[in-house]
């Protein structure tokens, strides 16, 4: 049997002449470390399956109890220290090939099957309310789930809604009703990016209460007959919502400040690598780093821990020491206390030379990339930074904050010269937000025709300020270019036979060019066409607003009788015409509705060709 990081590395998509097994949704999303869950898997094609695979071999699938070309059921053993949060979850057949990933989320607590009926508050499911994950599935247009519960007074309980960031794409809203069926808490996005609920209530008065999750509809009548799978995780947990500053230089000492609630219980603190699951904010263009780190055994995944300065119900400040050695790119903050352990923002570790916010960076930039860490601390405020620009060398500015999980600044960046002439403008990556693919951070390219000063600016989209807008600024010398992607993400292909690739461009603010795609690494006597994206090709949002036009092009694989089955690496290239510069596609995990390229969200490490007879 071939090791689980094998499979788990992105399939080429291709459209195959013979249909190939697909995996469409998990039931239930996860299940609590340190024991034995039973899982569904829904798809097509699954007959056949001889193995079910995961991103970590903490998660073994240990016995098989039913396989019909619709489903399949197991059973999935945790370990009791394996990674919270998202894994990588594949379905093999040895004669129709591997399936797509999907996500299955290992959690702390407990977990309790959502049962219908409970549509209406007469039949609302009754549940303990303690710390626990309610497993649910909302079953068509009409479906709505109620669950009834008994409060204490005095207590604080926290309801999050987990769809989106864990595998499934459900929208919806949480309502909580008391005994005499008055509202009294209410949610529906939990920021202005995550389109998941999470409700904060403090139970001043005891009593019987019904929490009520109803699904959004929207104009298009949204159907949740595939997907729409959630995670009620039910706690006392803290709540992280913004973190200062948004990441550290290796080998330097970072004094981290968070805010949210009940922060005041935090006993612990530590950040882990950002694994391949985790990247749910992706959107494209993205201007974060990506690092496809997988899950390592138990103990053995890289932590670095902090030491806490101060704790109050709404602020924690903590010390960490970043190791001269530790891995440059995303790390996720964990905070634990007696109620359990939560994590909140990424923060990014780099490489490169830091400064603090007011710095001038003169010409600095054009030899080495510059980040600097900053806050638009109050209302109204922008930051201003002293560039130095010389004629012919291009200058490239970025932010990162939004993609690390900030809920609230939209950033917008501004390039005057030294007369107050405004250069250059940029605001968001992408329109959009949600499940629409959106980026609200920003890109800002320019390339000057004379050599001198220049003011850079920073400030919020509608002049917002204060706790939580903190943001990452990026600079350095580099021109826009392109990111490359290919759908769908696994490939099968037949010894004798041909098939045909998709690859999609993503352009950067300000790239125009015509990109040539290729594709290496093909077994010895395979053959493949080349392609071109034309430079009118348009990348951006579509009419309708709910989706997104990205180019495509195809190429053709002939694969011959001689080769032998097995799985074979293989890489997408593009380049510039009369460029050395060259460009790595990669695959994606879609989470949402087939075709709605909108929902992309989870980049994969690697891309394997799996040949079969």
């Amino acid at each position: 049997m071939i090791r689980i990081a094998c499979f788990l590395a992105a399939f080429l998509g291709l459209n195959l002449s013979a249909a190939t097994p697909r995996l469409d949704r998990v039931s239930p999303l996860g299940g609590q470390a340190g024991t034995v869950v039973e899982v569904e898997l829904h798809g097509e094609l699954l007959d056949g399956t001889n193995g079910v695979f995961f991103d970590s071999s903490d998660l073994k699938w240990i016995d098989t109890l039913e396989v019909k070309p619709g489903f399949v059921r197991g059973k999935v053993r945790i370990a009791q220290d394996a990674a919270l949060g998202p894994h990588l979850i594949r379905v093999l057949s040895s004669r129709k090939g591997p399936t797509n990933t999907r996500l299955f989320n290992v959690t702390q607590f407990p977990g309790v099957m959502e049962k219908e009926p409970n549509n209406t508050p007469a039949t609302a499911q009754p549940i303990s309310l303690a710390a626990q994950v309610v497993h649910g599935y909302m079953q068509g247009r009409a479906d709505v789930d109620v669950f009834s519960f008994t409060a204490h007074a005095g207590e604080r309980w926290l309801f999050d809604l987990q769809s989106i960031e864990r595998g499934g794409f459900l929208q919806c809203s949480l309502t909580l009703y008391d005994e005499t069926g008055r509202e009294v808490g209410f949610n529906e996005d939990q920021d202005e990016y995550l389109e998941t609920p999470r409700l904060e209530f403090n139970f001043f008065r005891a009593g019987r209460y019904t929490l009520k999750l109803d699904q959004y509809r929207g104009p298009q009548g949204v159907a949740c007959d595939q997907n729409c799978a959630y995670m009620l995780q039910i706690s006392q947990l803290p709540v992280i919502t913004s973190a200062s500053p948004l990441g550290a230089r290796v080998g330097s000492k970072l004094r981290l400040r968070l805010n949210g609630s009940a922060l005041g219980d935090v006993k612990q603190i530590y950040i882990t690598p950002v694994r391949s699951a985790e990247y749910y904010r992706l959107t494209f263009p993205f201007s974060i780093p990506l690092r496809f780190e997988e899950a390592s055994a138990g103990s053995a995944q890289q932590r670095i821990a902090g030491r806490i300065l101060q704790a109050e119900s709404g602020y924690l400040s903590a010390e960490f020491q970043i190791p001269a050695e530790a891995k440059t790119g995303l790390w996720r903050i964990w905070a634990g206390g007696t109620n359990g352990v939560t994590d909140g923002i990424n923060l990014e570790i780099s490489s490169q030379s830091e400064v603090g916010e007011g710095s001038s960076i003169g010409a600095e930039w054009m030899k080495n990339e510059r980040i600097i860490n900053g806050a638009l601390d109050k209302s109204g405020e922008e930051d201003f930074y002293r560039i130095e620009l010389k004629e012919g060398v291009p200058f490239h500015a970025w932010s990162i904050a939004a993609q690390l999980g900030l809920p609230s600044i939209d950033t917008v960046l501004e390039l005057f010269d030294e007369n107050g002439k405004r250069l250059a403008e940029h605001d968001d990556l992408m329109t959009g937000q949600g499940t629409v693919i959106g980026n609200p951070d920003s890109s800002l390219y320019f390339t000057p025709d004379f050599s001198g000063g220049a003011r850079l600016v920073v400030r919020d989209r509608t002049g917002r300020g204060g706790v939580g807008f903190s943001y990452r600024l990026h600079l350095k010398s580099e021109s826009p270019s392109f990111q490359l992607l290919t759908e769908p993400e696994e490939v099968t292909i037949a010894a004798g036979g041909d098939a045909h690739l998709e690859a999609l461009l993503i352009r950067e603010p300000g790239f125009e060019q015509a990109v040539e795609v290729w594709i290496e690494g093909l077994p010895p006597g395979a053959a493949s066409t080349t392609a071109q994206f034309r430079a009118d090709q348009v990348f951006g949002p579509s009419g309708d607003g709910d989706n997104i036009n990205i180019p495509a092009v195809t190429m053709k694989i002939h694969m011959p009788q001689s080769v032998i089955p097995g799985e074979y690496p293989i890489r997408v290239r593009g380049k510039v015409a009369n460029s050395e510069a060259i460009v790595e596609g990669f695959t994606t995990l879609w989470i949402g509705p087939a075709g709605k390229r909108n929902d992309t969200r989870r980049p994969l490490p690697e891309i394997l060709l799996h040949v079969t007879r």
